[in-house]
């Protein structure tokens, strides 16, 4: 069951400061950047969630038919990285290494669709060196007497279109980098010279190293082309960044660089930035040993991706809590398909379509995904209110649905045991995925709790809740457990 029709992808451009109508230059193939990861320490919480909303996006865009030729970039030599060297007495390589490999090893383990290129800046030193040797032909670049390479920004007419500031507000708002070198405070280095100690490669200006900003205009350049479908990052790198990318890359080519601009939102603790001088950075890799991934995914994107959202343990237990309800809906309509009737889908496939089409729709609207996680809670209690009256077609068309939309979220992709063992790695309880045909009752033991579930009904219809509460501890304790539904109460044994 597929559903298009006349969908129309809408997305905020960061670039026109409105929601418009996602367009690729070539029809149905769609050339995508996203600023990875500069590799000088563990990545964090902050670094997940957007990464995760950009991966969101491209799974949708692929599940509707889109070819995507998606690159991601790894920043491997940079200031930070230099000085993280120095204090840990190992070269700026080692440090870089260290942490590429933990920055895979958690796009690993959050399930991010890999990249069709993951380049590195120091695998890009002559593309950086070409483009640079541009920039200063066309006259929007000039090399400093200590043999740095600056951009000049007053020669570029459109600087601060992307952030929508004036250059001077942007001066003014910003950390600009100091230099007795620059012509103008903005200036930013598309090559510094080289300092002792610190790695460096030949140029025509002499021995040094890539700025940050140019690394990403030469991968995106070299792999993408000149100009770019879509191109992502977290809101802080709008600027100084992105409006750098934009300005170099657009005075060497004349040519749009980007058609549209992909932002994420922030991540807070206790409502205040992440940041090292607070203390308050949180790493993937500590998340990870609580939370699986799924339920780290479902906490990303259950606030929209624009809007900030405030890391913490409540809120990913509360996510953990909302995903698990999809699985036991799952896995308890699953254990349910061998009872049921043969049956044709019947008036269940208008049903299932209209919730397609709804979650489709949400996620074409801005990826609007806390709308889209909804229509999932809505399958699910639909599937759970009518399961003893559905057919065998019926429950695995729903379960199939769910698969399927969760699927483009990167949730509900774990079978029964994968849900148990990610949960028992972690120390969580998993009495809740038990499966009542692997310890089923019979004979008397089975009457008689059936003659319990019935008594504390009735206790519960007199409003004797107490009492009816107590019943259900005392049989929880005991390794049975009760679950009150509209259909009546429902029990089973836990592993």
């Amino acid at each position: 069951m597929k559903y298009f029709g006349m969908l129309k992808i809408r997305i905020y451009n960061t670039l026109t400061k409105q929601v418009e109508e996602f367009k690729p230059l070539d029809n149905m193939k769609v050339k995508a950047y996203f600023c990875g990861p500069t590799v000088q320490d563990s990545p964090h919480i902050g670094h997940a969630r957007a990464y995760i909303s950009f991966d969101v996006f491209i799974r949708f865009l692929k599940y509707l038919g889109y070819q995507v030729f998606y690159v991601r970039n790894i920043t491997d030599i940079d200031d930070k990285i230099i000085a993280k060297a120095k204090k840990l007495g190992i070269t700026p390589f080692e440090v870089a290494e260290k942490y590429a490999r933990e920055f895979y090893e958690v796009s690993r383990e959050l399930k991010l669709i890999p990249p069709n290129v993951e380049p590195r800046a120091t695998g890009h030193i002559p593309e950086i060196i070409e483009l640079i040797k541009k920039l200063l032909a066309r006259g929007y670049a000039y090399v400093a007497d200590n043999g740095d390479v600056y951009f000049n920004v007053s020669k570029f007419k459109e600087y601060g279109k992307l952030s929508g500031q004036k250059l001077e507000q942007l001066i003014a708002g910003a950390r600009i980098e100091p230099s007795p070198h620059k012509r103008n405070p903005a200036d930013f280095a598309l090559w510094k010279a080289a300092k002792p100690g610190e790695p460096n490669w030949p140029s025509p200006w002499g021995r040094g190293r890539p700025g940050w900003h140019i690394e990403c205009s030469a991968m995106a350049m070299k792999y993408l082309g000149e100009t770019i479908d879509i191109h992502g990052g977290g809101m802080d790198l709008i600027f100084p960044h992105h409006e750098n990318e934009i300005a170099q890359s657009e005075a060497a080519t004349g040519k749009i660089f980007a058609r549209y601009w992909f932002h994420v939102g922030l991540v807070t603790v206790k409502k205040e930035k992440m940041s090292k001088s607070l203390g308050n950075i949180v790493a993937v890799k500590d998340v990870l040993k609580e939370f699986d991934a799924e339920t780290i995914r479902y906490w990303a994107i259950q606030t929209h991706y624009r809007k900030p959202i405030d890391f913490s343990l409540e809120q990913l237990k509360n996510a953990e809590k909302a995903l698990d309800s999809l699985y036991i809906t799952i896995f308890k309509a699953k254990e349910y398909l061998g009872k049921a009737p043969e049956g044709e889908l019947g008036e269940e496939k208008r049903t299932l379509e209209n919730y397609k089409r709804e979650f489709l729709e949400a996620l074409s609207n801005d990826l609007n995904t806390p709308k889209a996680l909804a229509i999932l809670h809505k399958i699910a209690e639909e599937l759970s209110k009518k399961l003893k009256k559905l057919s065998k077609s019926q429950i695995a068309a729903y379960i199939t649905l769910l698969r399927e939309l969760g699927g483009i979220l990167g949730i509900l992709e774990q079978n029964r045991e994968q849900r148990i063992e990610e949960k028992k790695k972690r120390g969580k309880d998993v009495s809740k995925f038990a499966t009542s045909e692997k310890l089923e009752m019979k004979g008397l033991a089975k009457d008689l709790l059936e003659l319990i579930v019935n008594v504390r009904s009735e206790l519960r219809k007199r409003k004797i809740y107490d009492l009816a509460d107590k019943i259900r501890e005392e049989l929880r304790e005991l390794g049975i457990i009760l679950e009150d539904t509209r259909e009546g109460t429902i029990w089973r044994i836990t592993v």
